[in-house]
């Protein structure tokens, strides 16, 4: 599909006439360029906006502006993998332990029972053999 031609009101194309100022002068700014074109055309309404896009652009194509990179988007700051102050990634969450089939749950509570008998049937003292356990293999 064809490109557009500028639309020309009242026979000036804004867009060349901007370019054509800046070019002349390349320290004009923008107000400046809006009042050098009402006093080349004093018969014609210019759009504010319209004008400082035009100068703009024209400063763009000339190299006179430095074109800033632009900013991240949302969702690629939110893929982002949260990281820890010393900069290493976050540790993965521990994954819950697997529940042990039936017969292996069986074998533990009768050795849980043996456990009961040989401490006396006092759960206080099974308890802490169970304890004294867990810190020696802890060590």
């Amino acid at each position: 599909m064809a490109k557009r031609a500028a639309a020309a009101k009242d026979g000036v194309n804004v867009t060349r006439e901007v370019q054509a100022i800046v070019e002349g002068n390349q320290s004009i700014r923008g107000p400046e360029v809006l009042t050098v074109l009402k006093e080349k055309f004093p018969n014609v309404t210019f759009n504010t906006s319209s004008v400082q896009v035009a100068f703009a652009n024209a400063r763009r194509k000339l190299g006179l502006t430095r074109v800033l990179a632009r900013r991240p988007r949302k969702k690629a700051l939110l893929a982002r993998r949260p990281r820890l102050a010393t900069g290493f990634p976050a540790a993965p969450a521990p994954a819950p332990p697997a529940t042990p089939p039936a017969s292996d749950m069986m074998a533990t509570l009768q050795v849980a029972r043996d456990l009961l008998k040989a401490a006396g049937g006092d759960l206080s003292v099974a308890t802490e053999a169970l304890g004294l356990v867990a810190s020696l293999q802890m060590g």
